[in-house]
């Protein structure tokens, strides 16, 4: 990332943390380390502590000093996706043979609970950056918590997988705790760590709840991308897993019952005969741009919320980085 940002130099700082805990963490030839160093790094867009570090740098903090709290976030995310990747039975990750594919599924799922373990040690180390005790323990818990609600979230997607009669408020219920948690927890941690107002508090929460949102749904747009095959992940997945989408939904909710039949009837296929097919009734019944326009309403509503920040270069940098988390291709 070319741009000259407090966040984008913290960058590089904070790759080299997560790489320095885990060579010290573990010895060169072990296992596990080998593991979590293939999980973390080279890291993909850090987005989630990016965010953490220039909220604190807009709320005036100290980004550096907040460096331990983001390399938490980003191994408890990082142990997400490989467990993702276990239930999901995907063979890729950002491009490159997925952890399970790479160091067999066993070895993965202990390397996804090692690294949530780690994370919340990165939490504790924030004493060595000038926190208090209290303050370090204020910010394991919003850690631990939102650990908890992306098991939740996860929990409940799986209990909605095949359910195309998925009622919408259950499936962004879901979103928001699945994918919204970590988002939630990096701004909640940069108000922890600089004892933001409430004011400033409620428009966080407003803003990484609808960012969430706008994330997980540009995600169940990505299949029907024109470069779907860019990101990183197979373009199938979801298909391939049954798991209630937006667009699905809405096309559900939306068709006669001959095209509900028809829909139900993609869906029992083979996700590779299926795609092409159900890709053109989604496009010509309306669902991709009306699941397209609701992530651009979250997206907005997420930045109109940045308004009620202190007005300045980082907060600027928080909306261009929503715009780039919601417009990924990867």
């Amino acid at each position: 990332m070319a741009e000259e940002n407090l966040a984008g130099g913290c960058a590089v700082e904070l790759t080299a943390s997560l790489l320095g805990y885990l060579e010290s963490a573990c010895a060169s030839d072990d296992r596990l380390g080998a593991l979590m160093r293939y999980a973390l790094l080279p890291g993909g867009k850090l987005l989630r502590p990016l965010l953490l570090l220039e909220t604190v740098a807009a709320l005036d903090g100290d980004p550096v000093a907040a460096l331990p709290a983001a390399a938490a976030l980003e191994m408890l995310h990082a142990a997400t996706l490989v467990h993702d990747d276990i239930i999901d039975q995907d063979a890729l990750r950002r491009g490159r043979p997925s952890v399970a594919a790479r160091f067999g599924r066993a070895d993965a799922l202990v390397g996804g609970d090692a690294m949530m373990c780690a994370a919340l040690g990165q939490a504790r180390a924030l004493r060595s950056s000038g926190y208090d005790a209290d303050r370090a323990l204020q910010v394991l818990e919003v850690i631990s918590t939102a650990a908890v609600e992306v098991s939740r979230g996860q929990m409940m997607e799986a209990d909605l997988v095949g359910r195309m009669d998925c009622a919408i408020a259950e499936y962004l219920r879901m979103v928001r705790l699945k994918t919204g948690s970590l988002l939630d927890a990096a701004t909640r941690v940069a108000t922890v760590l600089t004892d933001a107002g409430e004011p400033h508090s409620r428009a966080l929460a407003r803003f990484a709840d609808h960012l969430g949102v706008a994330f997980q749904m540009q995600d169940d747009l990505l299949p029907y991308a024109d470069d779907a095959g860019a990101a990183g992940k197979p373009a199938l997945s979801d298909l391939r897993n049954r798991r209630p989408t937006l667009p699905v939904l809405i096309a559900f909710r939306n068709a006669a019952p001959r095209q509900r039949r028809m829909l139900q009837d993609l869906w029992r296929r083979p996700a590779e005969d299926a795609q092409h097919a159900l890709a053109e009734l989604l496009e010509t019944g309306g669902a991709l741009h009306a699941a397209r326009a609701t992530a651009t309403e979250h997206l907005t509503a997420a930045l109109t919320a940045l308004d009620d920040l202190p007005p300045g270069r980082h907060r600027d940098h928080l909306a261009a980085m929503a715009g780039r988390l919601a417009a990924r291709r990867s």
